[in-house]
Formats: structure tokens, C-alpha cells, sequence
């Protein structure tokens, strides 16, 4: 019957009705709710099948609920810097665990309204957790998980995916690895004059230490020296004069006392020599009046009170034990000498000489104590050639037997130095200062061929120390010899000069560590290149310090030496050769431009950034910065198939697809903004005017229920 038909399609119509006005409610309340999409409830007619062409029979309508979660919201700014918005295509990866197992399913949210926990999480206003990928220090995405792979850096699994947890990014420090010095030295100094910069730099743990770099003028033109005093609880500091680190241009050990050795405390010195290598052992002997032995000095401190009179002792102990130390002709050797600016610390500087290795592990004190800030041997590495500041020719005693000496005196056995050439003789019995040199003994050849030098060449100075002789160590005779057996040849003001050997020399003379042996007839140069060169116009024309290593920190800071396993050497920026960008060398006094250098202090963190592709990157107060997660976005073949879930949240169904996890701002996701929200998608205008077309129609459908239930009682009356 047609009424009942009116009746149950007004029943259809109140149902739909009020489905709809539960959408629009639903919108209207979460107008303000971050990344909502409203829902839009469409309507579908039923249609009975109709039996008679005269007579109609009613089927009513239903609702059809849609939710168009495809819709960009509008971006609207915030103050914090966890919220995050998405621009284009893509969701959030949430998790309802912070530590997510096989029974917690991955969820997708366009709510990223995230804030820090108690705990450090990141996770929404319905209490979702964020997912990120983690990253390496260069943004690159890791996994803890070693037996996965990345096919494609943008389209990356779910297996890769972690908790955001920012209680758990570690604080930083960022070793030095380069120094930037700009200064002008004067161009009126003169030769020894000095000047110093004070640099302080971060060491790999982000401990603050300050070394100085000390800058003499040469004697030579245009041209200055460098030294380095090794920073505080660093055992050995050398520059080096190329970067592939093939010569060193100056090496210094540092040995600082902080406590009075006790009695028999020791510290042994191996060198490399002619012989072989040679350690003495010097050993503290508070008592006074022990024998010295062959390879056991004893340093005398019976009278001494103070750490300073101890390191004086124990520097005077080694210069009269250890000929190579020993101060000669006027000559002052500072291979080992006592800082001057600290009494208690003791300096090992590289001559050119040998290596030198320092092991102060027997020096405690009386209550077993380190007595000095090193715990561990370290070797003050020999210069390399090219930059010795000296050339010394160690001669043996074999070659001035009876035999060897009458060779020696043939017409060829000649010596040319700096342009001059000294004859050898065996009928030269005195020393009479001309170019023949005497050759009955060892020690009058040396002696002779010195005078002749600084009597009959003018660029050595008689009575200088430009050259001298020394003896050099010999094991087999209580660690020096009776005689001079070593010629030392200092670099001339004018630069390099040549040194011939004539063919006469059948043996030919040694450095004094034997590293290097010359051959007769060939030309040699004894240079030295001083650390910074200046041209006529005042501007570099070059550097040959160019990077400092530092061994040995007492704080245990890795080693700047460049090992793979450690922090690399530091760099020198001095500036650009022909540039006034570093240094200089103008008439004006000595001006400090600028010291910089490129590391850090441990630092905690103190925020986040987040950009485009979704890279989270961690700010420390340090000024340091490190990425540490990646935003991944989530997209979905068919966004609208999927099923939403209490909390802003979807999961993925059959409908959907699976999804594929994507780089940001890349294909086909969207882009990432910081600090911002996206807002909902209901138009509050357009839901309140939905409202009053869904109330009328409402109102219309009880309409046509009590119309219908009134001709039904008419009907009722008219068969009584």
C-alpha cells in the first residue's frame, strides 16, 4: 500500500537527515582540530521496482557518509618548534607504543601538533608517538638493523623507522682542525726578534686548551721562524711543512713536573746514534753521593726543595751526561732546556740531530703519584732535511788510520764549502788558518778545518757558533768520545750554500744518527726554509708550516695525528701566498688581525629544526649543529580508502593500498614546514548553511510521516 511505502520512505528520509546533521556536527565541533578532514554526507535514492503502470510504490533514501582526506588543509604558523606541517600529499607515521612491536600497527596522522614528553617523545595532542628514520652525522638514513639494505634512498621500509626521542640526542663537541692566524710582523725587525700569538682550541673531548705560536725574524731577508709551545697535558706537538706529512719542520716534547720525584724516581732518553740506539737512564738521588754508572746517571737534588730546582738539576744532569745535550763552544743547545716561562716544565726540541724519546712512567712521587703531567713514553720526531737549520757530519775513527790517512792526503781528498775548498794534508803539522788542513788525528783535522773555515770565509764569524764541533755519542765508549769527532755547519744568512766531498774520502762522513752518508763528488745544499717568506712587497710568498699534530693529551683526548681512529691534524691558515689575508709584513708594528679556529666546546642540546625534505636537525648551545632524524611521509595509491580511527589517526586497508614510506619534497610527497599546523578542512560557513538545508529537509520528512499517519486514520474511520 502506497501509505505504508509514504510512511517508510519519511522513516529513510528522518534517517538520513539526521546522519547528515551528525556529520555536520562532528565538522562544526572540530572546526580547530589540527589536520581534521570534515566529512560530507551525500545522498542515494532507493527505488522499489514498480508492479503496476497506475500505482507507485515508494522507496525512500540513504546516506553516504565521505571523508575526503586528500584535501589540503590551510597551513596556519605556530610558536613551537616541534609542530609540523604538511604541504601536499603524504602523512605521518605514528605509533600508540613508544617502543613499537609486532602488535602495535603503524597508524597515519596530518596532525602534527607534536610536543616533548616527560620522557622526551614526540608525540601528538591524541598521544601518538612520531616515527622517524634515523640519521648518520651526514643526514643519510641508518638502521640499527644490519641485515637490511636501502634499495632507494626515498623510498625506504618501515623496518628503518624509530621513535623520536630527543632526551636521548647526546650533547656534541667538534675537534680543532684548523687554525686561522692574521697578522702583520714588522718589517723592521731584526734578526732574533719575536712575537707571539696565543690560540686556543678544542681538543676531541671539547676540553678548551691554548697553545702559542712564537714568530722570530731569521737572519735571512724577508723570511721568519715559527715555534710551537705544546698546550697544556700534550706531550708532543710538531709541525709539519707539507699536507701529505712527509717532513717535518719542527718537533717539540713537553715534560711539565707537577710534584718533587721521590728518591729514586727515574726518566729515561733513547736516541738513534752512530752506534746504535742509546738510552740513559737519569735517576733522582734525593740522599746524594751515588756513582754514576755507564747507562745510570745520577741527578743530584740532595740540596733541592722546590719542583723547579729539581727540573733545573735534572736539565744539568743530562747536558753534562749526554754529549749530544751538552752546550759546545759557546754554543747553547736547547735540544733539552727549561721553558722560559715555567720553571717546572722541561722542553725536548727536535735539531735535526736525532729523534729523541722522553719515558717519564718511573717518575712518581713518594706517595706513587705521577710526578709529571705525561703517563706515557712520546718521541720528538727528527726535521727533515730540507729543513734542518744545521748540517753536521759525524766522521768515524777508522777512516784516520795510518792507511786512511795517507789517503786522505792524495791531491783529491778535498772538502768544498760554501765556494771554498779545503785541501787535506798529512804534511800540514800545525793549525795555520789557510786552506791546507791537517790530518794526523781525528780531533786536529776537525779543529783545523774549523779555524780555516771562520779564517778564510767570511759569512762565518770567528768565535760564532755557525760552526762548531761537538761530540757525538758512542756506546762503546761510555757514551762519548775522548775527541771532537763532529763538524756542525750552521745555514748561512744569505740561504742555502753547497758542501762537496772530493773523491779522496774513501769513507765517507754520517749524520750523527747515520740517516744520511754523502758521495764523493756530489754537490750537496744545506738549507733551511724558514716557516713564512715574505716577498719585497710585504705579502707571503710562502709558508712551509702548514699543520700542526698534537700527541698525547693527558685529559685523554684522542690524538690530532691524522690516524683514521682519531681527530686529524690541524691545519695552519696563514693566509694566501701574494694575498694580505693572513699575514704580512708591512713597516707597522707587530699587529694581531684575527685568530680563528673551527671547533667547539661540548655543547647540550637546546632545539630542533626540521626543513622541506623532513631532515630534523639538532641545535646545541654550542653553536654546533647535527641531523638526527628524518620525517618520513607516508602515501597511499587511494588516500580516501582509509579507515579513520579515534584520535585524527588513519590505518591502511585493502582499499587504500600499502603504503610507501617517501622522502620529503620528493615524487610524490609533499613538503614539510616547521613551526606550523594545518588547519581543518570544515568550512564553518558552509556547515552552518548545510545545516539549515538539512533541517528543513527534515522537518519535511516529519511532514510527510504525520500527513501519511493522518490519511491512515482517516481510512481507519471511514471502514467503521
Amino acid at each position: 500500500m502506497s501509505l505504508f511505502g509514504a510512511l517508510t520512505s519519511g522513516v529513510s528520509g528522518l534517517t538520513a537527515q539526521s546522519s547528515a546533521m551528525g556529520a555536520i556536527s562532528d565538522n562544526i565541533t572540530n572546526v580547530n582540530t589540527i589536520g581534521y578532514k570534515g566529512t560530507e554526507v551525500n545522498f542515494e535514492t532507493l527505488v522499489t521496482t514498480q508492479t503496476s503502470a497506475t500505482f507507485y510504490s515508494a522507496g525512500g533514501v540513504q546516506s553516504k557518509p565521505r571523508q575526503d582526506t586528500g584535501i589540503q588543509g590551510l597551513l596556519q604558523s605556530s610558536t613551537s618548534q616541534t609542530d609540523i606541517a604538511i604541504s601536499g600529499n603524504g602523512f605521518f607515521v605514528v605509533n600508540e607504543a613508544s617502543a613499537p612491536t609486532l602488535s602495535n600497527e603503524f597508524l597515519f596522522t596530518r596532525a602534527g601538533s607534536f610536543f616533548q614528553d616527560d620522557q622526551g617523545f614526540l608525540r601528538n595532542t591524541s598521544g601518538y608517538y612520531l616515527q622517524a628514520w634515523p640519521t648518520t652525522a651526514d643526514g643519510s638514513v641508518t638502521t640499527n638493523n644490519t641485515s637490511l639494505t636501502i634499495p632507494n634512498q626515498n623510498v625506504i621500509s618501515t623496518d628503518f623507522l624509530a621513535t623520536v626521542n630527543l632526551n636521548r640526542v647526546g650533547g656534541t663537541a667538534t675537534a680543532t682542525t684548523e687554525f686561522g692566524i692574521g697578522t702583520n710582523l714588522p718589517s723592521t725587525a731584526v734578526a732574533n726578534d719575536t712575537h707571539k700569538t696565543d690560540v686556543q682550541f678544542f681538543d676531541t673531548l671539547g676540553n678548551a686548551n691554548t697553545t702559542s705560536f712564537v714568530y722570530t725574524k731569521s737572519s735571512r731577508d724577508n723570511e721568519w721562524d715559527v715555534e710551537l709551545t705544546p698546550p697544556q697535558g700534550v706531550e708532543v706537538a710538531t709541525l709539519y711543512a707539507d699536507t701529505a706529512g712527509s717532513e717535518v719542520y719542527e718537533s717539540r716534547g713537553v715534560l711539565a713536573f707537577t710534584g718533587l720525584p721521590a728518591d729514586d724516581a727515574t726518566i729515561t732518553i733513547t736516541q738513534t746514534v752512530a752506534t746504535g740506539s742509546q738510552t740513559i737512564t737519569y735517576q733522582f738521588d734525593r740522599v746524594g753521593g751515588a756513582a754514576d754508572t755507564a747507562l745510570v746517571k745520577q741527578v743530584d737534588v740532595s740540596s733541592a726543595t722546590t719542583v723547579a730546582q729539581y727540573v733545573a738539576a735534572l736539565e744539568t744532569k743530562i747536558k753534562a751526561a749526554d754529549s749530544n745535550f751538552a752546550d759546545h763552544g759557546g754554543f747553547t743547545n736547547t735540544r733539552v732546556d727549561v721553558s722560559p716561562g715555567d720553571s717546572t716544565t722541561l722542553y725536548f726540541t727536535d735539531d735535526g740531530t736525532s729523534a729523541i724519546t722522553v719515558n717519564p712512567t718511573g717518575l712518581l712521587t713518594t706517595s706513587g703519584a705521577r710526578a709529571t703531567t705525561q703517563e706515557s713514553s712520546y718521541t720528538v720526531q727528527k726535521k727533515g732535511l730540507a729543513y734542518r737549520d744545521f748540517q753536521q757530519f759525524t766522521f768515524a775513527t777508522s777512516a784516520f788510520t795510518t792507511a786512511a790517512l795517507n789517503a786522505l792526503g792524495a791531491a783529491s781528498a778535498t772538502i768544498s764549502i760554501n765556494g771554498t775548498t779545503y785541501t787535506l794534508s798529512t804534511a800540514e803539522l800545525t793549525s795555520d788558518n789557510d786552506t791546507s788542513i791537517r790530518v794526523d788525528s781525528l780531533a786536529n783535522f776537525l779543529s783545523d778545518l774549523e779555524s780555516s773555515i771562520e779564517t778564510n770565509d767570511a759569512s762565518y764569524a770567528s768565535g760564532s757558533s755557525n760552526v762548531r764541533l761537538r761530540n757525538a755519542h758512542d756506546v762503546a765508549t761510555t757514551l762519548a768520545t775522548t775527541a771532537c769527532d763532529t763538524l756542525v755547519l750552521t745555514n748561512l744568512s744569505s740561504g742555502s750554500f753547497d758542501i762537496t766531498f772530493g773523491t779522496g774520502f774513501t769513507t765517507m762522513p754520517t749524520e750523527p744518527d747515520t740517516t744520511a752518508s754523502y758521495t764523493a763528488g756530489t754537490a750537496f745544499a744545506v738549507d733551511k726554509s724558514n716557516a713564512v717568506r715574505f716577498d719585497s712587497d710585504g705579502l707571503p710568498s710562502g709558508f712551509s708550516a702548514q699543520e700542526l699534530e698534537l700527541v698525547g693529551f693527558a685529559n685523554g683526548a684522542a690524538n690530532m695525528d691524522d690516524d683514521a681512529n682519531n681527530a686529524p691534524r690541524i691545519s695552519l691558515d696563514f693566509g694566501r701566498v701574494g694575498e694580505a689575508n693572513g699575514f704580512t709584513q708591512f713597516g707597522a708594528e707587530f699587529t694581531p688581525g684575527f685568530i680563528t679556529q673551527n671547533g667547539s666546546q661540548f655543547g647540550t642540546l637546546a632545539g630542533v629544526t626540521v626543513d622541506a625534505s623532513g631532515l630534523m636537525t639538532a641545535l646545541f648551545d654550542n653553536g654546533e649543529t647535527r641531523p638526527i632524524f628524518k620525517i618520513p611521509l607516508a602515501t597511499f595509491v587511494n588516500v580516501n580508502g582509509l579507515s579513520a580511527r579515534s584520535g585524527n589517526v588513519w590505518n591502511q586497508t585493502q582499499s587504500s593500498g600499502d603504503n610507501t614510506l617517501r622522502e620529503a619534497n620528493n615524487g610524490t610527497a609533499g613538503s614539510i614546514s616547521q613551526a606550523a599546523l594545518e588547519s581543518s578542512t570544515v568550512d564553518i560557513g558552509e556547515e552552518f548553511t548545510r545545516m539549515i538545508v538539512v533541517q528543513r529537509a527534515y522537518s519535511a520528512a516529519t511532514k510527510i510521516i504525520s500527513t501519511a499517519d493522518e490519511m491512515l486514520e482517516e481510512l481507519v474511520r471511514i471502514k467503521r
